[in-house]
């Protein structure tokens, strides 16, 4: 397939790189594999595109998807927070063609709207035949968008699915999830997407009532202190059961050897019986082992849930500052809450944070007591 004029997008791209504040509240869609690039899609933009694919179902419609990316730690991240629609396109049911005028206007809108955005993808749709690239898109993805952090998102407006691709190992993939992000304090509610899982804390609203705070802590309490205790019940009794298992294959092993004086037959039916009562408290044993497990792991999400759900502070760095001043400042012990913070706030280097980056960051143990 020979494609008849050259855009080029590299030139786009050639400005100094600058610090990206990667989002801190965000819902993860469908499964996040670690090698993957991670995509972050802001609601609105979300939103819209969702709008913008159902207008027209009889063609394709496309988008130029606009953001910033970084690499952390040799992983992708790409953030997605505007788009220029893709007008002057030939279109079909089944392709979209990027024409000379298409371009021209995108540049110009971003020039105009966008002019620190880069271009990291673009969006087309499927309208009723499902996610995936044909060639077509293949070739579009090869030429126009070939950038390691240049992804594609198709939108299936009538089967309402959707789905990004990205680059892997010079291939072309398809992602499993992705992440919808917003501004922190800001509600993320998408209502077609079932699986939506929040992965990252809030800052809780002024308006929730202290009361309710405090009965929540309770209720979380009590939650563990009974599981605790039925924890402890089951494995007494785990022990017991072990026990008697243990006797009774001793008792077996002595009918086996011969070492009882009874006659055979009678040796034969207490051997029996005894298998039997083994038998049936290896049962008993390994489900009320499977119970501890389950037990261990309802114990632990509300430990975490209840990590969550303590009071953050969000701040936005000013000139000057350091982690270290601004923990300082607030009454937040640095040397305790280092890992937490660096790690919550995607900070590989403590001493590379730029003025206007938003930090989320524990409260102080004295405003956590009030």
């Amino acid at each position: 397939m020979d494609k008849d004029f050259d855009i080029d997008l590299q030139n786009i791209h050639s400005e100094k790189e600058k610090h990206i504040q990667l989002p801190l509240n965000f819902l993860s869609l469908g499964e996040i594999e670690p090698d993957d690039v991670k995509i972050y899609i802001k609601q609105n933009v979300y939103r819209a595109l969702e709008k913008y694919a159902s207008v027209d179902v009889e063609h394709e419609r496309g988008t130029i998807l606009l953001g910033d990316y970084c690499e952390e730690l040799g992983k992708i991240h790409v953030i997605i927070s505007n788009y220029v629609e893709a007008r002057y396109t030939d279109a079909s049911a089944s392709t979209l063609t990027f024409t000379h005028k298409t371009w021209d206007f995108v540049y110009r809108e971003q020039g105009a709207k966008y002019p620190d955005k880069k271009i990291v993808g673009w969006q087309h749709t499927h309208p009723g035949y499902g996610i995936f690239l044909s060639n077509y898109d293949l070739f579009i993805q090869e030429n126009f968008f070939n950038l390691s952090f240049q992804v594609a998102y198709v939108i299936d407006p009538i089967q309402r699915i959707r789905g990004f691709f990205q680059w892997k190992n010079g291939k072309i993939e398809k992602l499993k999830g992705y992440y919808i992000y917003d501004d922190v304090g800001k509600k993320i509610k998408i209502e077609s997407e079932k699986d939506a899982v929040r992965k990252q804390p809030t800052k809780r609203s002024k308006k929730i009532l202290p009361v309710l705070s405090v009965l929540t802590s309770i209720i979380a309490v009590l939650s563990l202190v009974s599981m605790f205790i039925m924890r402890s019940t089951l494995l007494e009794k785990q022990q017991k059961l072990e026990e008697a298992i243990q006797n009774q294959q001793q008792e077996i092993a002595a009918i086996d050897k011969g070492d009882s004086h009874k006659d055979q037959d009678e040796n034969s039916f207490l051997l029996n019986e005894l298998l039997e009562k083994v038998e049936s408290q290896q049962s008993a044993l390994n489900n009320q082992q499977k119970t501890i497990e389950k037990l261990r792991g309802q114990i632990a999400e509300i430990q975490a849930s209840q990590s969550l759900s303590d009071d953050y502070v969000v701040y936005t760095v000013k000139t000057g500052d350091t982690l270290d001043g601004i923990c300082k400042t607030l009454g937040i012990s640095y040397n305790i809450n280092k890992k937490m913070i660096l790690s919550l706030n995607h900070i590989s280097n403590e001493n590379l944070i730029f003025t206007g980056q938003v930090l989320l960051l524990p409260k102080c143990e004295e405003d956590n007591s009030q």
